[in-house]
């Protein structure tokens, strides 16, 4: 009978207590590590979702303001109904500051640009609820933080156009003299456009905002600080807004959620208003000009 024989292996072994440690650690380390570069991905991808959201945002607003200021004062018609009615700064409640800017920038964001306009978009030579235009600073959600930009139509409540809308500037250029061209001044012996506002509330042009008259309007137009409005130069007569002829629109963003890597210094300008960049908080500022063309050039 064949017989067989088992031998048993003494050479065979398991892992050691000190071997599993060891596995361990690494292992730690190695997920400790694939988590902070998923974690860093995550961050930069969320800041850059919030950065396209405020740039999209603000192009957006950009383009029917661009539309509604282009269409002011259409009138088939000539009836002399339709055009810029007001330029008076409001409170984020759509209060009329009878009073101008009130001074310094301060949170309470008194005193922000608006801007109300009319056109006779079904051509029947009067003024109908749907064919007035009103942009303001206005707070969509109270106590978050933010204020944001509305576009009211009519009498309709104030619907969100673009939100955490920091600063909407707007500054007007006119034809006082209705010759045909925009009004200038001499600027180091160049001849520029007046960019005008309204700082005292009556709705009618009385600042040029280059104070220094170097034809730029920027930060060294203001009174040296930050969080200020530019002091601008006082015209010689007030202009009436049914002369104004072109606009120059600045919109200033920010992101929604604050992000603790970054930490922004920039100063912006946006209209009279010099704005300090919030807090680790992205900013971007868009600006355009826009000619009325239904108001006479």
């Amino acid at each position: 009978m064949m017989q067989f024989k088992f031998h048993k292996n003494n050479n065979s072994k398991g892992f050691t207590l000190i071997e599993l440690l060891i596995a361990m650690a690494i292992s730690s380390i190695v997920i400790a590590a694939l988590y902070q570069t998923f974690d860093s991905q995550q961050k930069s991808y969320l800041v850059q979702e919030e950065v396209a959201t405020m740039q999209q945002s603000g192009r957006a607003a950009m383009m029917f303001l661009t539309n509604d200021i282009r269409m002011a004062g259409y009138d088939k018609f000539l009836t002399g109904n339709f055009g810029i009615v007001s330029v008076q700064s409001r409170d984020t409640s759509n209060t009329a500051e009878t009073d101008g800017f009130k001074g310094l920038y301060d949170n309470t964001f008194a005193g922000n640009s608006s801007l109300v306009l009319t056109a006779d978009l079904d051509d029947d030579g009067a003024l109908d609820s749907e064919e007035t235009f009103q942009y303001q600073i206005f707070d969509h959600v109270a106590g978050d933080g933010h204020v944001d930009l509305a576009r009211r139509v009519g009498a309709s409540t104030t619907p969100l156009l673009a939100e955490n809308v920091q600063k909407m500037g707007l500054a007007y250029a006119f034809d006082d003299d209705l010759n045909g061209q925009l009004d200038t001044y001499n600027a180091g012996g160049t001849q520029q456009i007046i960019w005008a506002v309204d700082t005292d509330g009556d709705n009618m042009l009385d600042t040029n905002l280059d104070t220094n008259g170097d034809g730029v309007i920027d930060f060294s137009d203001g009174p040296g600080g930050i969080d200020t409005l530019i002091a601008g130069t006082a015209l010689t007569t007030p202009v009436s807004v049914n002369r104004i002829r072109a606009v120059r629109v600045w919109i200033l963003l920010q992101t929604n959620q604050a992000d603790s890597s970054f930490n922004g210094n920039a100063v912006y300008t946006a209209g009279q208003y010099i704005v300090r960049q919030a807090p680790n908080r992205r900013m971007r500022l868009i600006t355009t000009t826009i000619n009325c063309r239904n108001l006479g050039i």
